[in-house]
């Protein structure tokens, strides 16, 4: 028997899954509150218990989706970044290729920019909290580091869109090793040695 917190989460586990059922093939502007409440099982007024609006649903979806692949993900080492040998870009990129069409739609033009914003902002918060380390190291009084932060995140999204988009098949590993080279090489002018 469930409690109030696991029927809580259940029904927004119920919510997501059903929008993403949606979105993966149906346009984002022809989605509705009330389309996604109904094939839920539930009313609009079950739906605003749990989300603000469609672009929140959205938001949270991707959220939703990253998280899991976080925790399927091996543990991250704080000195090297990797986990199992692999940067987070490789798991991201592999993520990416096995929920092409969620991303896919998730690039469509459509999509509001607010949405792509918020996914944005956490990438990069995610960036930042994961690089600890290199931010320790980082010994450059300009820019600061959350302004690299920021750019590699944006980089790597405008990447992931592109490869995304693209028909071909992309290797995650040599992908996500030359961002890697690219960004590590890129900033190790402005690091402190490691003792």
């Amino acid at each position: 028997m469930y409690n109030k917190k696991d029927r809580i989460s259940e029904t927004y586990e119920k919510l997501i899954h059903t929008f993403h059922n949606i979105f993966l093939t149906t346009p984002y502007e022809k989605i509705s509150i009330e389309h996604i409440a109904k094939h839920a099982g539930m009313t609009r007024v079950n739906f605003y218990h749990y989300f603000v609006d469609k672009e929140d649903i959205l938001y949270r979806t991707y959220i939703f989706f990253y998280r899991k692949m976080e925790s399927e993900t091996p543990k991250i080492d704080p000195i090297t970044l990797l986990a199992n040998g692999r940067s987070l870009t490789f798991y991201a990129l592999e993520n990416a290729k096995s929920n092409r069409q969620f991303y896919r739609m998730l690039f469509q033009n459509t999509i509001p920019a607010s949405v792509t914003y918020r996914i944005l902002d956490f990438i990069t918060e995610e960036s930042f909290r994961t690089h600890e380390q290199l931010r320790k190291l980082y010994n450059a009084d300009f820019p600061p580091y959350e302004c690299i932060n920021q750019y590699l995140a944006g980089a790597f999204w405008n990447l992931l869109r592109n490869l995304v988009l693209s028909d071909s098949d992309f290797d995650s590993e040599s992908i996500s090793n030359f961002f890697r080279n690219l960004s590590t090489e890129g900033l190790q002018k402005f690091l402190s040695p490691l003792k």
